[in-house]
This record gives structure tokens, sequence and C-alpha cells, in this order.
């Protein structure tokens, strides 16, 4: 059983938890700059577990170029994976930015947890 703490700011709820060996962050809504702080906050606390990281992207609706620095920045800080399906919207802001082949995205958490 996972022990799941979350936040709502403005949108977006953030939500993290460990499970196997991981540290899953769960971002539901929509992140932009008015969240930022508390992302930024979310991302630095994960980071700093030492364990690879997971972020959940299934149900978040809306993500700004303030999120695209963060996933950049963790994937390069420590072992990384993104859960989908990601939406429409936020798939073609990652293609826009030209960003998309950083990421690989896996299909839900059972997934990405076995890589």
């Amino acid at each position: 059983m996972r022990n799941e703490v979350s936040s709502m700011v403005d949108g977006l709820e953030i939500a993290h938890y460990r499970v196997r060996g991981a540290y899953v962050l769960v971002l539901r809504g929509a992140a932009d700059i008015a969240d930022d702080p508390e992302l930024a906050d979310a991302f630095i606390h994960a980071m700093a577990s030492g364990l690879p990281l997971i972020v959940d992207l299934s149900e978040l609706s809306f993500g700004d170029e303030e999120l695209l620095g963060h996933l950049i920045h963790a994937q390069r800080a420590t072992e990384f994976a993104l859960v989908g399906p990601i939406t429409p919207g936020f798939q073609r802001r990652l293609d826009t930015t030209g960003i998309t082949a950083l990421f690989t995205v896996h299909p839900d958490l059972t997934t990405a947890l076995s890589r």
C-alpha cells in the first residue's frame, strides 16, 4: 500500500509517494506559471530522495514551459521515466519544442517500475 501525499494549487494537484524503490510524482490538472513554486519544490524533493523518479502525466490536462524545464532538469539529473498516456495538447507542446525524443513514456506505472 502506498502512502500518497498530495497538495492542490490553483488547478494543479501534486501527489507523491514511494513505491518499489522509486519516487513517484503525479500531476493532475493544469500546470502553469502560477503553480511553479510548488512544482519546483515537488521536483526538488523528489530528486533529493536519491531514488529513480517516475512522473505520472496521465491526468495532466495542460503543462507550460516551466513544467517542461522541470522535466528536462529531472531527466538530466536522475534516473527518470514518464507515465502516460500524455494528452494530445501536452504531446504537441513536447513535439513543438523538439524535446519528445528526450523522454521515454511508459503506458502505466507497472511498466515504468519494471524498466
